[in-house]
């Protein structure tokens, strides 16, 4: 009889591919994450079937872990302006928290080893608050430009601010407010 999978294990895997994708991108072999989890190259295929089922699982554990993130306290009823600051300063909060979490969904983001269905699944758990955003800022912005603005401009701005703030730790709320205040009064029509 097959022992049962350990979830402490698996844990192991993804934590470390995490940091191996975020300091080298996809290409880091899987002999180079069993070595960082401290198992055996064949252990990895123990629980994941082939290298893209493992990016797909990372993909899917860091969106999760972002879903929550966001989605925590979120103020469905508030203005446009309050729902962005809300989603701004999780990302923020985020990003500065985790950031190999973050680095490491950069680069999967792009990745075409991440599946349709897998990005469909994981774009499921941020519909409500998309549709929350989307709605309330309607009245700001070309609804055309809208995923330009939350897709790239936001998030780009937002990777801004986080180095900034690394580098400059002592004004970092000052950074954080102001990386803000530039997207939000960039969206005014």
């Amino acid at each position: 009889m097959a022992r049962p999978l350990s979830e402490q294990k698996r844990d192991a895997i993804l934590d470390a591919t995490a940091k191996l994708v975020a300091a080298q991108g996809i290409g880091a072999s899987t002999a180079q994450i069993a070595r960082a989890a401290k198992v055996a190259e064949g252990t990895v295929f123990t629980y994941f079937e082939t290298k893209d089922a493992l990016l797909n699982a990372l993909f899917v554990r860091l969106e999760t872990r972002l879903a929550m993130v966001l989605g925590a306290d979120f103020p469905d009823q508030a203005d446009a302006r309050e729902l962005v600051l809300h989603a701004w300063n999780a990302l923020i909060a985020w990003g500065s928290t985790y950031p190999i979490d973050r680095m490491a969904l950069r680069q999967l983001k792009v990745s075409e080893r991440i599946s349709a269905h897998t990005r469909s699944e994981c774009a499921g758990l941020f519909g409500s608050m998309l549709q929350a955003l989307e709605t309330s800022l309607a009245s700001h912005i070309d609804p055309e430009r809208l995923p330009f603005y939350l897709g790239r401009v936001l998030i780009n701005l937002l990777e801004t601010t986080l180095e900034a703030m690394a580098a400059d730790p002592a004004h970092a709320a000052t950074l954080q407010q102001a990386g803000f205040d530039l997207f939000w009064k960039g969206i005014q029509r």
